[in-house]
């Protein structure tokens, strides 16, 4: 007879997954399958939850687990990632991690490299508002501009970070002035992680 935490959303979740495994390592195979897939078994735990597949590297995958930036969703990453069971092929990580990789986010005809943008920092209370400077003034799209800009900072902090840390975002153009030092995204983290250092002591 199954257990009470036998029969809960997570444990269902990695039978699943355990059940599909073979198939999921070969991901890319019939990639719009197990999409589909993945998506509907996670949202059965919560509607917000998404994932992301990393490249095998020594016979490893990476199965990155994310809230897709819905903070209600975070303790049903942590306790889906806390509840997978041993999976030797796989590493099971808790929400998009900081990568270090220039990377370029596009949306439409817009398109960015992390390579070309700055970024500004000044503290708000115990959070950090972070200023983005990309694209130029005279095709300025804000809504489009800002859903790249949001990508390129979990990117570039985290997806924890952001939602936990981060206070105020907003989007410039890129020869917009500031009173604060432009700092290339390349160089967030470090003075991200200094400035938050600061705030706690």
């Amino acid at each position: 007879m199954s257990s009470i935490q036998d029969r809960s959303p997570e444990a269902r979740f990695w039978n699943w997954f355990k059940g599909n495994e073979s198939r999921l390592l070969a991901f890319e195979r019939n990639q719009e399958e197990n999409i589909s897939e993945l998506v509907r078994e996670l949202h059965k735990i919560h509607e917000s939850l998404t994932f992301e597949i990393g490249s095998e590297t020594e016979g490893i995958r990476e199965f990155i687990i994310s809230a897709d930036g819905h903070r209600d969703a975070f303790p049903f990453v942590i306790r889906l990632a806390d509840g997978a069971p041993s999976l030797p092929r796989w590493r099971i990580v808790k929400f998009r991690p900081r990568r270090t990789e220039p990377c370029l986010i596009g949306l439409g005809d817009l398109q960015f490299s992390s390579d070309d943008i700055l970024a500004t920092l000044e503290p708000q209370g115990m959070r950090i508002g972070v200023s983005l400077y990309l694209g130029d003034e005279d095709h300025f799209d804000e809504r489009i501009v800002g859903h790249i800009g949001f990508l390129l900072l979990d990117y570039t902090l985290g997806e924890y970070d952001v939602e936990t840390l981060v206070g105020t975002v907003s989007f410039h153009p890129k020869e917009r002035s500031t009173r604060l030092t432009k700092l290339h995204l390349r160089d967030l983290p470090l003075a991200f992680d200094q400035l938050t250092k600061s705030l706690a002591n």
